[in-house]
């Protein structure tokens, strides 16, 4: 039975939701008023299709259907994201070494040594269900959004500072399709999840933002103002992160 629920964006434009089918699990699906075309593309271990606007779960089935094949085959070349007991993730300033432990059953609890933090997983957990690798994935956030704060936010004022822009004031967020919004008040938020990137994407992202300071929209000037910030650098930067393989559940 075809089962599918909305789960967090909706306006007038756009609707996100998402779709569970038999074979690929949990799909994330977006669509927006003008879109035409079926498209589907893997993000770590989740597919993420595109639909055309009021495509319904038969639709979205049939489209699913036409491109098994070939999701098939990306996903046997796709790199499959897993988590272990005794696992190190390196993050932006810090780093995660995922453990076990049986004290408080059924429970995530979090730790450090320094710039070393550790997320002790219950024992017995299936690290590796659907399940377990979203509730990792959020223990994972709840961690870092507070490393941000004291990492993430002052790094970002010192790049301001060598590109001489000045925001108003800089915000810790939690998107992880949207990584960083400029607002008309020159207020910056900056996504949690910039904590899962290595320094030279972290950096890409706060000049893109900076940049809005000048330009509040993608225009050829906003480009050549990233790319200066970027010592001519934006373009390779931005397809980097594009290909950039998540050490979580995206």
């Amino acid at each position: 039975m075809l089962e599918w629920t909305i789960f967090f964006q909706f306006s007038i434009f756009k609707l996100q939701y998402y779709y569970d089918d038999t074979e690929f699990g949990r799909v994330i699906v977006s669509t927006r008023r003008g879109m035409r075309n079926y498209t589907a593309r893997w993000k770590g271990d989740v597919l993420h299709a595109n639909v055309p606007w009021g495509t319904d779960a038969r639709k979205l089935a049939c489209a699913l259907d036409q491109m098994r094949q070939g999701l098939r085959a990306q996903r046997l070349t796709h790199p499959t994201l897993e988590f272990a007991i005794g696992q190190v993730i390196d993050c932006f300033g810090r780093q995660v070494r995922l453990t076990e432990q049986s004290h408080v059953p059924g429970r995530m609890l979090f730790g450090r040594d320094g710039d070393m933090l550790t997320l002790a997983l219950p024992k017995g957990m299936d690290l590796n269900s659907d399940s377990g690798k979203r509730n990792i994935t959020h223990g994972l956030q709840v961690m870092l959004e507070q490393e941000a704060r004291q990492v993430l936010l002052p790094f970002a004022d010192q790049v301001a500072r060598q590109v001489g822009a000045t925001p108003s004031r800089w915000e810790v967020g939690r998107g992880m399709t949207k990584l960083g919004h400029c607002t008309s008040q020159r207020v910056i938020q900056l996504s949690r999840n910039l904590m899962f990137l290595p320094e030279r994407l972290v950096r890409y992202v706060i000049c893109h933002e900076l940049a809005h300071l000048t330009h509040m929209n993608h225009s050829p000037e906003f480009h050549a103002l990233v790319d200066r910030y970027t010592g001519g650098q934006e373009k390779a930067l931005e397809q980097e992160l594009k290909r950039f393989k998540w050490p979580i559940v995206r």
